[in-house]
């Protein structure tokens, strides 16, 4: 079983290339915990695909953004516990994502919800001498069901695009674009980000 934290493990040496605060955001150990807030401007296309994903943005130009970030323990895997919290005035909505080891070079699982019912392969690479982390389809996409996953058609799959980049010690912007192949951008949210702990 690796014992590294999960983007390190992707990363390999890679990962001493990050500037001071991808680092500390993504350096997390089984037990080890970071909280980071920030403001972020929200969108999305189409409000009915809220039925089918819940976790989906509300529009917003800017909203409170609360990301509790957690080393875990998943099925003897060391896994990396994402819970983003979107404030907005009487409601606040939350997205579970739960990252844990894949098979492939630079590669990690990204499962929504709990439980987790949907999962996507996600390629890493460290760009701007550093100053960046980029995440990008890079494999299968699931449907889960418990233990077994189903592997999508590629007419079904999404396309995303995240990157983080470093500010300063303890500040990064954070721009992540979901797109499907038929339907065109789905949603998206960008923003500044800051380490609370």
């Amino acid at each position: 079983m690796n014992e590294l934290p999960t983007f390190r493990a992707a990363l390999g040496a890679d990962f001493e290339q990050l500037a001071p605060v991808l680092r500390r955001h993504y350096d997390l150990a089984p037990g080890a915990a970071l909280t980071i807030r920030g403001r972020m401007r929200a969108w999305s296309r189409f409000p009915w695909l809220r039925l089918f994903l819940p976790f989906m943005p509300i529009p917003a130009e800017s909203v409170d953004v609360t990301v509790h970030n957690r080393g875990v323990l998943d099925h003897g895997e060391v896994c990396y516990e994402w819970v983003r919290l979107f404030s907005y005035p009487g409601r606040t909505l939350e997205s579970y994502t739960l990252t844990r080891p894949a098979p492939g070079s630079a590669c990690v699982l990204d499962t929504f919800n709990r439980p987790a019912n949907i999962g996507m392969t996600l390629g890493l690479s460290v760009a701007e001498g550093g100053m960046a982390l980029q995440q990008e389809n890079a494999g299968p996409q699931f449907a889960i069901f418990g233990a077994r996953r189903l592997a999508l058609p590629s007419f079904l799959h999404v396309q995303t695009t995240a990157t983080e980049r470093a500010l300063d010690a303890v500040t990064s912007r954070t721009e992540v674009v979901i797109r499907q192949r038929f339907l065109g951008p789905l949603f998206g949210y960008e923003g500044e980000l800051e380490v609370q702990n």
